[in-house]
Parts: C-alpha cells; structure tokens; sequence
C-alpha cells in the first residue's frame, strides 16, 4: 500500500474532528477536575511579620502535594486512553463514542502508565543531555516518540515494542514526521495561549479554556494516530483491530 501525504492526513483528521466533537469531551473534563483539585489543594501563602522583619511562608501538606500528583497522573491516563482510543475508532469506522474511549481504558491503562513511564525517563535523558547537543536531543525525543501511545493502545503492542515500533516509524518517514511535530507544537502553543486568556474570564473561562485546549489535544492525537495507521499499512504492518464498544 502506498504511504498517502501528509497533508491529507491533516485533511482528514480536522474532517473526523468535525464530525466526532466527543473526543474533546474526556480530556475537557479530566482538565476541569484536575485543574479544580489543584485548586482546592494549592498551597496557602501568608506572611508573618515579627518586629522588622517579613516572612513569607507557605503552607502545604505533603498529603496535598502527593494527591494533586496522583490525580495528574490519572487525569493523565484518562487522556491518552480516551482520545487516543476514540481517535483509532473514528479512522477505523468514521465515528467515535465515549464507550470507545472507555474500552481502551479498561484494556490499555496499564499499558500506557509503563509507556508513560518509559517516555518520562528519555525525557530525563533527553533534558540532561540537551545543552551538549544544542537541544536536538529533546527534539529527537519528540519525534522518536511520536508513535509511542498509538502503538500501545491502537497497535496494541508492548511498552517496549511500542517505543521500538515508534523509533522505527519515525525514521522510515522522518520528514512528514517532522512536519507533524512541528505543526502540532505550534498548535499546541497557540491553543494553550488561546485557552490561558479565557482561563481569566470568571465561571466559564475556565470551562472555555479547557474545551479549546481540548479540540487541540483531540485533533494532533488524531493526526498522530492517523499517521501511524498510513505508516503501518504502507509496511504491510496490519493494526489491531478498534476496541469493540461494550453492549448498550
């Protein structure tokens, strides 16, 4: 099969997008719930003044801090298993529902937190690592692990061979890896700034701003996704099949 353009992914991933606005819907609430326990668990600054002297201190539990942890790193989870499940559904079938997500959740969760845990320590390497090589060693890291949680969740591989199959896939197709990366960190900045200037805004902003960061976060991972399905198919690779929705 021949690999199809990169541009045509972008096509028709904003088109499924369009037509399956629910993959924004996990990730906005995850973000609302994550952004409302850090909130409600945030540490308490006060000042204390004793004759000529001002002390600034804050007051936070550790019980707190390891809390607004977990909840990330499950809000977290909850992402990638939803967005990246629907968005296999969605090139698979044309349509996407929250049970896709949540098949993939129940299967793929343990598998993404070891693929989590993988991509966190190259990071590490990536960032100590970085001022010797003039930071291309971060940008290699992104682009080597592009693939990554396609592969374990709609690929339906091992951590490890998640990580192998991503290196491999990057650098058969390199140069529409790279545009894809970089196309997607731009809009991932101008949607991040977009969702932080409505994030001021009272009662709704917050809810605004997560829905845009959202759109943004749904419609890389389904490019992301539909860029590791062409380069599969184009190496003879079949994916696994999509998550079957449980019964209603």
């Amino acid at each position: 099969m021949v690999e199809q353009p990169v541009e045509n992914v972008f096509v028709r991933a904003w088109s499924l997008l369009t037509r399956n606005w629910i993959i924004i819907v996990p990730g906005a609430i995850v973000g609302i719930v994550v952004g409302l326990v850090k909130v409600l668990l945030a540490p308490t600054v006060y000042v204390v003044s004793t004759g000529d002297y001002t002390v600034t201190r804050t007051a936070a539990g550790l019980g707190g801090g390891l809390l607004i942890t977990l909840v990330a790193l499950i809000g977290y989870v909850i992402t990638i298993a939803y967005t990246t499940g629907m968005a296999g559904a969605a090139w698979a079938r044309g349509t996407a529902t929250l049970a896709d997500g949540t098949v993939a959740f129940q299967r793929d969760s343990g598998r993404i937190v070891l693929v989590g845990i993988c991509v966190i320590g190259l990071a590490l390497v990536a960032a100590i690592i970085a001022l010797p090589t003039i930071g291309l060693s971060l940008l290699a890291f992104y682009l080597f692990t592009l693939y990554a949680f396609p592969s374990a969740i709609v690929g339906d591989r091992p951590a490890m061979d998640a990580l192998t199959e991503s290196f491999r896939l990057t650098l058969a197709r390199f140069v529409p890896t790279l545009i894809i990366a970089i196309v997607i960190a731009v809009l991932s900045l101008v949607g991040g700034i977009v969702g932080a200037a409505f994030s001021f805004t009272p009662l709704v902003g917050p809810i605004v701003g997560a829905v845009i960061t959202q759109a943004v976060v749904a419609y890389a991972t389904l490019v992301i996704v539909g860029e590791y399905l062409n380069l599969r198919a184009a190496n003879q690779i079949p994916p696994a099949p999509p998550p079957a929705a449980p019964p209603a």
